[in-house]
């Protein structure tokens, strides 16, 4: 497959399918959950995956996982832990700031905002606060064809004004497996570049923009048309050992003005809503004023 077929923002998407060989630590948790961690700390590696430098923790899930009566918040208190150990927050006067990213008026790319209308930020007054508890505090960064300005714009800004000792930052994703639609999560200390995953590379929200440590917590929830079709090529070819002409089979895309396209999963309404109670689970029992 060509790599310019390949768009995706989870790491282990590129892993799988560029460089199975590299290691990442596999563990079988319950409810039909795998975790698996990627330590991407190596600069020739990153240039290899096409990724930032940073640790990569993917809950790959099933629709079992969500069937079953404790299964999502089994997974929210994995992500619990996994955001206050990547998030590395001490302290009761720590500020954690959670910003939602992508377009509200998208249900696909809504995640940001359906996760932060769901969380349990604290009172602005110190007095109203209760004692030793981290004060968490939530924005929505909106998009910039609707705000007129940049998403990581909005974040500096406000985390200028708080101080915050870290950020979250939540956002849709777009994933080049099927199967991780809607039930895979990604937690990276590498931030995101919004819109990156559908190639509208936005400036990158992350430590050395910020100055604070980042964690961003994202969804797949969408995918390439383009990616699709490299994909079913690959899968037809194996399958069958009859080959395909790459070529003609991408000019046909580009004719067809299919390459810009991305689908998402048929309830995605239900799919946002799901994915957004539980990262906002996660953060308010990491965070919340009632944790």
């Amino acid at each position: 497959m060509n790599t310019d077929d390949l768009v995706t923002d989870m790491a282990q998407d590129v892993l799988e399918k560029r460089a199975p060989d590299l290691p990442a630590e596999t563990k079988r948790l319950s409810c039909g959950i795998v975790a698996r961690r990627l330590d991407l700390t190596s600069e020739t590696q990153a240039k290899r995956l096409g990724r930032e430098r940073g640790i990569y923790l993917t809950f790959d899930c099933t629709e079992g996982t969500f069937a079953s009566g404790g299964g999502a918040g089994v997974l929210s208190r994995h992500i619990a832990r996994a955001v206050v150990d990547m998030a590395g927050v001490m302290g009761r006067r720590s500020v954690v700031l959670a910003a939602g990213l992508g377009n509200a008026g998208v249900t696909a790319d809504s995640l940001g905002a359906a996760t932060t209308e769901l969380l349990d930020v604290s009172p602005v007054s110190e007095a109203e606060r209760k004692r030793q508890k981290v004060r968490l505090c939530a924005v929505n960064a909106g998009v910039e064809g609707r705000t007129g300005i940049r998403s990581a714009d909005v974040v500096a800004g406000v985390c200028e004004r708080l101080r915050p000792s870290c950020v979250i930052v939540i956002d849709s994703l777009a994933t080049s497996s099927p199967e991780r639609l809607g039930t895979s999560f990604q937690l990276t200390t590498a931030g995101i570049a919004p819109g990156s995953g559908v190639g509208r590379d936005r400036p990158r929200i992350d430590r050395a923009f910020l100055g604070v440590p980042v964690v961003a917590v994202g969804v797949p929830l969408v995918l390439s048309v383009r990616t699709a079709f490299a994909e079913f090529m690959r899968d037809y070819i194996e399958e069958t050992g009859s080959p395909l002409n790459a070529y003609v089979l991408r000019e046909i895309v580009e004719k067809r003005k299919l390459g810009g396209l991305v689908v998402a999963p048929k309830e995605i309404g239900v799919t946002v809503s799901r994915a957004a109670s539980v990262i906002a689970s996660a953060i308010n029992a990491a965070f919340g004023e009632n944790a």
